[in-house]
Order: structure tokens, then C-alpha cells, then sequence
């Protein structure tokens, strides 16, 4: 009997330190969570509350504040009127909407060292900031194509400036193989505003016989750098699908190149094909409805850029390419695909490749079905010292597939997979938590497609799920993978919500 008792000391003392409870608060009318931002480089999870408001899908955010490890509590705004408060890549610096006198051509206000700045809405007019991406809750970077209301806003502005870019017209919307290219900036202090012509990437390392055809046209991404630079990223795509580059020029903000990164990868046996792992923009095709067919229908073809997607590591500077192949090889990039396999190849910061890893995926041969490569969404995430691959569907059936990335050979670890259900009816207008994924496993919760793949990854994570109670309100899950641990966020979208973190 002592011995069980020991055993189970032993056990809860594990689990306790496993895990630490971040925040544990009730709603307030007027003051509720809306959402939530993790900061890498703080290493702090950020709380934003406010209300909604009336007849709109949008909340104003009155407050904030960010949580470290350990669940020290700091204010980063109170009793505030803003709509989509964003930080910086630096985390020194956010941006929202300024809501006092709330319009279409609302004000923007930057936030630094407790002080606000007022950039004026024409400040920043056609100015498009879309080509820097947009970080999602995992720190990802996402290419976008545009902005949409209450979203956070792109990962353009540093501590000086807000960046963004026109053409020779002095118009956002730029044909990358017509029209010149000019960076924009404007600076938070002094709402000036500047336009440098940049050098354009060579096109023939582009386009030619010897590449791949391809529908949207040739496109750039940028990763913005800080306060130091940023990144004008193109890919290419031999014909045969077996080659891609990535090119990634690094220019300073007077527009001069500092430095241009050729990242090659190579396939012998297997085929690259594109997936929606955030690297490259979506074009939405839609096809109205008619007497014959009288559903619209909505079908996405993805570039080049969406051929793969690269993560970063902060400390090192290497560079983890991803995305995955097939056994044939497509028609055109974008075509349809039987994908058999992923890819993670890791590159040192001046471009040398160190190792590469090709593993199959296990997916109950689900693949075989999946003959749109859009509807493959792909990501690798950083998970305390190593990283974690996943690939998920939403289509006829959803399911996750998940593999650790040891980050000093590329050897897989822990290759699993798991089925659920998309059930819509969970989704609501407007909520903290807004997800629609369930299990018969878990009675009366809702998760993330991320959060199977947390349970996966971290067993103390899915025995706490497991141990909260089925009975009593419906509750939401959300989890955001750091090298800390996985965040996880738990609410039933009403009264409570919590923020726990799984070390172990």
C-alpha cells in the first residue's frame, strides 16, 4: 500500500512540474479575452480583452497583458480603445487601429516604451504591406494575399518604420514581371514617407524552358528582419519537379542588396509538389452557381512559393526547408498529386546544406483519395530543442500526421497519426476559442486540428485533457508550440478560460 501511495506522490509530483498554470480568470462583462499572441523572442504569452461590437464580427481591445513561464503577470495597455493590436517581429513595437473615433479611414497608433504614436490612416494608403506576411499563432509566417477586418496585421513594421511596397505608378498592386518595384516607408514618429526603387530578382532564374509551368504568375514573399534588413524570397522549379531553389536577397532599407542566398534542393527518386504550408499566397477561383450545378464552387491554385516553406531558427541562423514529394510527377506546379512522403532539408545561415531527411507519411492510404495538393496543410514548428512536422486534411475525412525533427541530424522520432470530425456547429460568430474539430475520445470538447497534434507530441498534455471532466459546458481548445513547451489554451467561450504550459 505504501508503495502505491509513493507511486502516485512520485507520479502527481512529475505532472506538476510538467506543467504550470499560466492564468486561470473568469470573463468580465465588457472586459473578455478576445484573443491571443505568443512572443518567441519575450518568451511571454499575450492576453488581449475587450467587447465586441454590436452587429459586427469585430472586437475592441481595452486591454492587454503578457504572462512569462512561471505566470508573472505584466500590463501592456489598459483602458485603451484599439481594433487588432499586432506586435512587431522585434516585440518592442505593436500597431492597431485607433478606435476612439472608429471609421473606415480610422488612424493607427504604435505602441513603444509606454508611449503612443499616431501614424494618420492616408499615411499608409496604398501602401501594400501583404508581400511581409502575416505570423500565425505558432509563429509561422504566412503569405497573404490581403488584409481582412479584426485580423492581425501584416509582419511589416519594426520600431521605425512601417514598410510596404507600390509600383511605378505608385500603385499596390504590382505584376512582378512587368512592373518596377518600390519600397515604401513610413516613419512611426514623423508619419514621412519614402519611396526607394529596389533591383528586382533575375527572372531567368525564374522562368525559362528549362522550369516548370505554372498558372498564378511569379510572385516574392519578404521576411522582414527587424531593425536590422529584410528578405525578398523567390523560388524556381525544374521541369522535371526534382530541382527548386529558394532565393533569398537580402536587401538594407536604402534598397541596396546586401546579400543573395541560393537554398538548392534535390529529389533523385521523388517529385516536389506544392501544399498550403503558408510559403506562398492562395488564388481563389470561384465558379457561381447555375441551373445545371447549383452550388458554387470555390477551388485554390497555388505558385511556385507554395512548393515549400522554410523555418528559421533565431538563435543559429540555419535554415529547415520543408514541404513534400510525390512518387510521379505532376503536369504543372499546382497540378494534382498522390503525395507519398515529406522532406526537411537544413541549411547553415550562409546557405551550406548540412543534412537532409525524406520519410514516408503513414496516412491509411487517405493520399490516395486527396488529389488536390491545396487542401494538404503543412507545417514545421519549433518544439522545445527539436521541431515537429505535421500535416493535416480537411476534405472527405480529417486527420493529422506528426513526426520530431531532431534538429542536429533531421532523424524522425515519434511518427504518428490521428482521425477526428470537422463538426461546423461548434463554430461561432465571435469567440475567444473558435474551433470545430471533436473525437468520440473527448466528450464535449472542441479542438484545434494543432491541438491533436499537442496531444500527440506531449502525453502529460493529453492526460490533463483526458482528466478534465466530460460533464458541464462544451469546452474549446487551442495550443501554440514554442521551445518552451505547448501552450494550451482552455475556455468554454463564456465564463472562464485558462493558459496552461506543458514543459514535458
Amino acid at each position: 500500500m505504501k508503495k502505491i501511495l509513493l507511486s502516485i506522490i512520485l507520479f502527481s509530483s512529475v505532472c506538476m512540474s510538467a506543467q504550470t498554470v499560466i492564468v486561470d480568470e473568469k470573463f468580465e462583462d465588457e472586459n473578455e479575452p478576445v484573443t491571443f499572441q505568443y512572443l518567441p523572442n519575450s518568451k511571454k504569452f499575450v492576453v488581449y480583452k475587450g467587447f465586441g461590437i454590436t452587429m459586427t464580427l469585430s472586437y475592441i481591445v481595452t486591454n492587454a497583458m503578457s504572462f512569462d513561464v512561471d505566470g508573472k503577470k505584466t500590463i501592456l495597455f489598459d483602458k485603451e480603445k484599439l481594433v487588432s493590436p499586432t506586435f512587431s517581429v522585434t516585440e518592442n513595437t505593436y500597431k492597431a487601429y485607433d478606435a476612439t473615433k472608429f471609421s473606415m479611414k480610422a488612424n493607427y497608433k504604435f505602441f513603444q516604451n509606454n508611449t503612443s504614436h499616431i501614424v494618420s490612416h492616408d499615411a499608409l494608403d496604398n501602401l501594400n504591406t501583404s508581400y511581409f506576411g502575416r505570423y500565425d499563432y505558432d509563429n509561422v509566417l504566412c503569405a497573404v494575399t490581403s488584409r481582412w477586418p479584426n485580423l492581425p496585421f501584416d509582419a511589416s513594421f519594426n520600431d521605425t518604420y512601417d514598410f510596404g511596397f507600390t509600383n511605378q505608378k505608385q500603385k499596390d498592386k504590382i505584376d512582378f514581371e512587368k512592373d518596377d518595384i518600390y519600397l515604401e516607408t513610413v516613419e512611426i514618429k514623423t508619419n514621412a514617407r519614402k519611396r526607394i526603387k529596389l533591383d528586382k530578382p533575375d527572372l531567368s532564374l525564374l522562368k525559362g524552358d528549362s522550369f516548370a509551368e505554372q498558372d498564378p504568375k511569379t510572385s516574392f514573399n519578404c521576411k522582414l528582419n527587424g531593425n536590422e534588413n529584410f528578405d525578398i524570397i523567390t523560388k524556381s522549379v525544374s521541369s522535371d519537379f526534382q530541382t527548386t531553389i529558394i532565393y533569398k536577397t537580402t536587401y538594407d532599407f536604402q534598397g541596396k542588396k546586401i546579400k543573395e542566398l541560393p537554398l538548392t534542393l534535390k529529389l533523385k527518386d521523388n517529385f516536389f509538389v506544392t501544399s498550403d504550408n503558408s510559403g506562398g499566397p492562395k488564388d481563389f477561383n470561384t465558379t457561381p452557381a447555375n441551373p445545371g450545378n447549383p452550388f458554387t464552387t470555390v477551388t485554390v491554385t497555388l505558385g511556385t512559393l507554395s512548393v515549400n516553406h522554410y523555418f528559421e531558427d533565431r538563435k543559429s541562423g540555419d535554415i529547415y526547408v520543408f514541404g513534400i514529394f510525390s512518387e510521379k510527377a505532376t503536369k504543372e506546379i499546382g497540378g494534382g498529386a498522390n503525395p507519398k512522403g515529406f522532406y526537411v532539408f537544413k541549411f547553415d545561415k550562409d546557405g551550406k546544406k548540412l543534412w537532409e531527411s525524406l520519410n514516408k507519411i503513414e496516412s491509411k492510404d487517405f493520399f490516395e483519395r486527396i488529389h488536390q495538393t491545396s487542401l494538404l496543410q503543412v507545417n514545421l514548428l519549433e518544439y522545445k530543442n527539436d521541431l515537429i512536422f505535421t500535416l493535416s486534411v480537411n476534405s472527405f475525412t480529417e486527420f493529422s500526421n506528426s513526426a520530431i525533427v531532431n534538429k542536429e541530424t533531421g532523424t524522425i522520432s515519434k511518427i504518428n497519426f490521428i482521425e477526428y470530425n470537422n463538426n461546423t456547429s461548434n463554430l461561432k460568430s465571435k469567440a475567444f476559442v473558435n474551433n470545430s474539430y471533436v473525437s468520440d475520445d473527448f466528450k464535449n470538447k472542441v479542438f484545434s486540428q494543432m491541438t491533436f497534434v499537442a496531444m500527440i507530441a506531449n502525453p502529460t498534455l493529453l492526460n490533463y485533457v483526458k482528466g478534465v471532466s466530460k460533464e458541464g459546458k462544451k469546452l474549446y481548445y487551442d495550443t501554440v508550440f514554442s521551445d518552451q513547451g505547448i501552450w494550451l489554451v482552455q475556455t468554454d467561450n463564456k465564463e472562464s478560460y485558462k493558459v496552461l504550459l506543458f514543459k514535458d
